[in-house]
């Protein structure tokens, strides 16, 4: 499988909520965090837990995935719903890094959608 293919099956079971499969297209020291925000411990074991405490999310869609090397690029957008009830729509470009087959780091760039309109 191509890495690109790789990415898009680890995407697409992120957005459907399932970690599980997700998490076997990965290394077991898998590297995963949010520049500017933060990162996960090393492992598959920190993805699961992170993704217990991930809002519900109500429709998601990919948009382009660029490759180089062993360097993918995922875009997409989600609409998640919070304890509160709202409903929030945030815009990703993922950069993924891949070694034999498997990923070894990504890196979520995340846009959450502003309430403001500005002129």
């Amino acid at each position: 499988m191509k890495n690109k293919e790789i990415v898009k099956q680890v995407m697409n079971a992120f957005l459907e909520h399932d970690v599980e499969k997700a998490v076997t297209f990965m290394s077991d020291d898998i590297k995963v965090g949010w520049p500017g925000y933060f990162d996960l411990e090393t492992g598959k074991d920190a993805i699961r837990k992170f993704y217990k405490n991930v809002p519900q999310m109500i429709s998601s869609k990919t948009g382009e995935f660029i490759e180089e090397g062993n360097t993918v690029v995922g875009t997409g957008t989600v609409t998640s719903k919070h304890e509160d009830g709202s409903l929030k729509n945030s815009f990703f470009c993922d950069v993924y890094k891949l070694e034999a087959g498997k990923v070894k780091e990504i890196q979520s760039y995340m846009v959450f959608e502003s309430s403001k309109k500005t002129n």
